[in-house]
Formats: C-alpha cells, structure tokens, sequence
C-alpha cells in the first residue's frame, strides 16, 4: 500500500511539473470582441460574398462574443481569362483569379490592411452548364482558401498599437 502511494505521489509530481507550453496560442487581444465583416464585390450574383462572410464569421467571431467597435472590410475582385491559346485560337483551359483587398479598423482607426491573391484552372468544354459548375467550384474552393488565409493572417497578427475594441 505504502509503495503504491509513494509511487502515485512520484508519477504525479512528475507529471504536473511538466514544462510543456503550447506552441501556438490564442494571444490576439480581439478574441472575446465580435467583429463587424462587411463584404463587398462588383459581381451581384454571385453567393462568394455571403461564403467569404459566412467562413470569416465561423473562424473570427465567437459564440459569447461581446459587442464592440472592431471592423473587417473585404472587397472581393474576380477575373476569368484563358490559360493558352492553340494554332485555331481557341482554348482548352480558364484560369480564375480572385484578389480581395482588406482593411481591419478598430475605434481608433486603421490596424491592418493588404491584400491576398489566388488561382485556380478549370477545363473548358462545350458544355455550359459543365462550365458554369466548374467556374463556381473553383471560385467556391478559392473563396473558402482565402478566407481561411485571411483569418490566420489577423488571428495571428501582430499590430504596431494595442487594439481598442
């Protein structure tokens, strides 16, 4: 019995002195304030407006998140063009590209602002409706890779000033 005690009080103090520290951790100062994400595009029928916003809010707002004056406005630009061009002039391939321009305000003014771009390429057949879902898939898996880049970028940036929520 001793020797099972002496043996719990061993693995315990060993265990709990542990010096482990996560790597990566929340250390943004807005995580408990909800941010205002206001989306613009040129495009009106289009659903990459209410997808960039849906994937912003699910990565940067929180469910018991207090009200406060933070900012996030993203402009979403979308452009389509083709990738080569054959000896008859006519092409196999469209590459999308979408660039969105952002800028994170608090009460004070400007925290951070910058751009992030993507492509992606999709087959061009003589099929438009083929073609009209390969355009939304790529425009949809772009729309969900630079919402997660520009989550991680403001999570994980470090400001010149403190914030003001």
């Amino acid at each position: 019995m001793k020797k099972q005690l002496i043996l719990f009080v061993l693995m315990f103090s060993f265990v709990s002195s542990c010096a482990f520290k996560p790597l990566y951790k929340k250390t943004n100062s807005f995580s408990n304030y909800k941010i205002n994400i206001i989306v613009k595009s040129k495009d009106y029928y289009e659903n990459n407006v209410s997808m960039m916003k849906l994937f912003l809010n699910q990565k940067l707002n929180k469910k018991g998140s207090k009200k406060s004056s933070l900012k996030l406005i993203v402009s979403i630009d979308r452009s389509v063009s083709n990738i080569g061009i054959k000896k008859d002039l006519s092409s196999d391939a469209r590459i999308v590209r979408i660039t969105i321009i952002y800028s994170f305000y608090d009460k004070k003014g400007e925290l951070s602002s910058g751009s992030l771009k993507n492509s992606a390429s999709f087959n061009y057949t003589m099929n438009n409706y083929a073609n009209m879902v390969s355009l939304e898939d790529a425009s949809s898996k772009l729309i969900k890779s630079l919402s997660s880049d520009l989550a991680n970028l403001l999570i994980s940036g470090s400001f010149n000033r403190n914030i003001n929520p």
